[in-house]
């Protein structure tokens, strides 16, 4: 692994995260009920990928134009195991020791928007009741909630990295 695919990935890992931590700081100052949104998650997932396909492009631009599969895929895992994991320990600290009140509102903006949709969808009262006792038994913001929502990120990242990486590699000829 050449220093610029590690410095590219730790670089562009930091750089993920940190963006992550701005944007979750403006949804929790203005608007806690962003955090229940579909189309923010596909946004912040759009930015993240968009940023790990950048990390490869530069690694790749610091080797001449050329990067292997192993090298393009190890760039964008790295930025996004190390972005999402800034993130999730962002998100742990804000919801369980600076404002702990703030994952309780969250939940109930959850719980009313399933409820919503369960009642739309026609479920019948004792299903809608035993999903909000469900809802109310979970906190997604606990240490292991965070731990188990990073590792399905990361497996996400390694089916999208390997996709990335079969796309964006270029070997050196063999004959020059």
């Amino acid at each position: 692994m050449t220093q610029a695919v590690k410095k590219n990935g730790v670089t562009f890992g930091i750089i993920i995260g940190v963006i992550s931590i701005i944007i979750s700081a403006i949804m929790y100052a203005t608007d806690l009920s962003l955090f229940t949104k579909w189309w923010v998650g596909i946004v912040l997932f759009f930015i993240n990928l968009i940023l790990g396909i950048v990390a490869v492009g530069k690694a790749k631009a610091s080797q001449g134009g050329f990067i292997s599969f192993k090298e393009t895929f190890t760039t964008f895992f790295i930025a996004m195991a190390i972005g999402a994991a800034i993130s999730s320990t962002f998100m742990f600290i804000l919801f369980n020791f600076i404002d702990p009140g703030a994952k309780d509102i969250i939940l109930e903006n959850v719980k009313e928007m399933t409820v919503n949709m369960m009642q739309e969808i026609g479920s019948s009262t004792e299903d809608i009741k035993k999903t909000v006792e469900k809802l109310d038994e979970t906190d997604n913001f606990s240490f292991a909630s965070q731990l188990q929502s990073y590792m399905w990120g990361l497996l996400l990242y390694i089916i999208i990295g390997l996709i990335v990486a079969a796309i964006m590699k270029k070997n050196k000829p063999e004959f020059e």
